[in-house]
Parts: structure tokens; C-alpha cells; sequence
């Protein structure tokens, strides 16, 4: 089952269930995806790959804004960014896995070797991790185990 016909299926399941928070949820993504395709100069199809690029750019929005919310208080603060966490874990599920920080250490270390050793150029080697690892890691992390390790 594709993704629009999965989340198509959990919009009528919500909408029957009276369940707010999946409905919104649904709706939202379902808004991105229209934003995307609708804006000047898109071209293309709507496949899996592309609401998979579309659900992993409002996870990274998500991420920020739950950052945000964390840092004020009250019981609405609480409220908002545990609905945010919630959406972010909702859409892992469609997320491709990361690796993990051992598996992105050696990858890394394979992309300093391969270019020079140590002090190799900070750039090369983050442009060689993420263009053979583009979706499997978080380029965070790949910042902070280049600088780590290259220097």
C-alpha cells in the first residue's frame, strides 16, 4: 500500500474513531504535500519517495518547534510539545532508519582516509558521507564526527 493510500485509510479510520489529534495530524501532511506540488516550477510525481521527502521536512519543522515548546512552562507549553512529539514519532513511521553513531563513525573515518588523513578538508568529507549516505544518517551528527575525528 502506497503512503497516500496508507494515510488515506487513517483519515477515514480517524474521522470514524473521533480521533482529533490522528485527524489533524493526517490533514497536515496531506496540506504539506498539496503545498509542495502546487508551488511554482514542480514537476514531477507524487510517489512514496516524494511524501517521504515531504513527511521528513515537517518532522525536521516538528523537531525545532519541540525544542521551542521545551523551553517555556506552563501546562500549555507541556500540552503543545507533547502533541509535537507524538507527530514526530508518528512520522518515523515512514522515515527511513538512521544509523547509528558507531556505523556513521566508520563512515566517516573511511571518507577522511580515503581523502588525505587527518585534516582532510572539513567540506569533502561531509559532501562523501552525505551523498553516499543521504538518507541514512542525521547531518548533525556528521558535522560533530568530522570535526571530531579530523582534527
Amino acid at each position: 500500500m502506497s503512503i497516500k493510500e496508507e494515510l488515506n485509510s487513517r483519515l477515514k479510520d480517524a474521522m470514524r474513531a473521533k480521533d482529533q489529534r490522528t485527524l489533524n495530524f493526517v490533514r497536515m501532511l496531506k496540506a504539506k504535500m498539496t503545498e509542495t506540488t502546487t508551488k511554482k516550477g514542480f514537476s514531477g510525481e507524487v510517489d512514496d519517495a516524494l511524501w517521504i521527502d515531504v513527511i521528513g521536512k515537517y518532522a525536521k519543522g516538528q523537531k525545532k518547534a519541540l525544542a521551542q515548546y521545551e523551553s517555556l512552562e506552563g501546562e500549555a507549553a507541556a500540552e503543545h510539545a507533547g502533541q509535537i512529539q507524538w507527530e514526530i514519532t508518528a512520522c518515523d513511521e515512514w522515515l527511513p532508519t538512521k544509523a547509528d553513531e558507531a556505523t556513521v563513525r566508520t563512515w566517516v573515518q573511511a571518507a577522511i582516509d580515503k581523502l588525505g588523513g587527518k585534516g582532510a578538508h572539513f567540506g569533502a568529507v561531509m559532501g562523501a558521507v552525505m551523498k553516499n549516505h543521504k538518507d541514512e544518517v542525521d547531518p548533525g551528527m556528521v558535522r560533530a564526527l568530522v570535526e571530531e575525528l579530523n582534527s
